[in-house]
């Protein structure tokens, strides 16, 4: 493999609710009633499909409404910037070390989300990782198109001159495994940290499922090199001063 694509929430960042309520302040911006009889559905119908691009997401839960749609997602986007700022979001355990070890072994790192480009970035930078990822990935970078459509994968192996079949896939949710197999990719890995069980993930294309990202490394045969906390924290400062994150156009 030369280039592993990670999510990022539920895969790589544990954002501890952030994300609901996120989600819960957009559909508040277009006056849905939390309390109402209709909430539970739209929370698990977003909870199932969170893993796409937001404004789509907005869109169908407010019936093709793109108006509301473009209101709910910036009350959205808000919000996430906020808890972002406040120091909400943290990684997942280990997510650090994994991607010191893929980048030791010459694996180029690549970021995907749903989010847009500015409050991925706000993300990446909050985490202090912009020093240890190759590139970061949005809907917005192409075109639009989010999970399950592959184009984002597609662009990360472009990005590096790669065939899809050298690309591996990480993330919690049907929609990366899906987007995994239609991209030709060479592994769709699943992850439970995060959306979806292990039976979903199988079901949607994934080769193998394991417990976190942490233990990508090994399931690629690669040698785990853990990073004294001392020394992570001062490169991650060091990678926020050194220069921003790396992001593709559309092609």
């Amino acid at each position: 493999m030369r280039v592993a694509v990670l999510d990022m929430a539920g895969t790589t960042v544990t954002d501890d609710g952030v994300v609901l309520e996120a989600l819960c302040a957009g559909l508040r911006a277009v006056r849905i009633a939390l309390e109402g009889p209709r909430f539970p559905a739209l929370r698990r119908q977003a909870e199932a499909t969170m893993d796409r691009s937001t404004i789509t997401v907005f869109g169908e839960l407010l019936d093709g409404d793109m108006h509301r749609a473009r209101r709910a997602n910036a009350a959205f986007e808000a919000c996430i910037a906020e808890q972002v700022q406040a120091g909400r979001l943290r990684e997942v355990p280990g997510a650090w070390d994994a991607m010191c070890t893929l980048r030791a072994e010459e694996v180029a790192v690549a970021l995907s989300s749903g989010f847009a480009p500015g409050v991925q970035d706000a993300m990446v930078t909050a985490l202090g990782w912009e020093d240890m990822i190759d590139l970061v990935l949005c809907p917005a970078d192409v075109d639009g198109r989010g999970l399950p459509d592959p184009a984002m994968l597609l662009a990360a192996a472009r990005r590096f001159d790669a065939c899809p079949a050298e690309v591996v896939v990480a993330g919690d949710a049907t929609a990366d495994m899906v987007a995994a197999r239609r991209a030709g990719a060479g592994l769709a890995i699943g992850v439970r940290s995060g959306a979806h069980q292990e039976r979903a993930l199988r079901a949607a294309g994934a080769d193998a499922v394991i417990d976190s990202v942490a233990d990508l490394p090994a399931l690629l045969g690669l040698p785990c090199r853990s990073t004294d906390p001392a020394q992570a924290e001062s490169s991650r400062s060091s990678g926020v001063r050194k220069r921003g994150v790396t992001r593709t156009g559309p092609r």
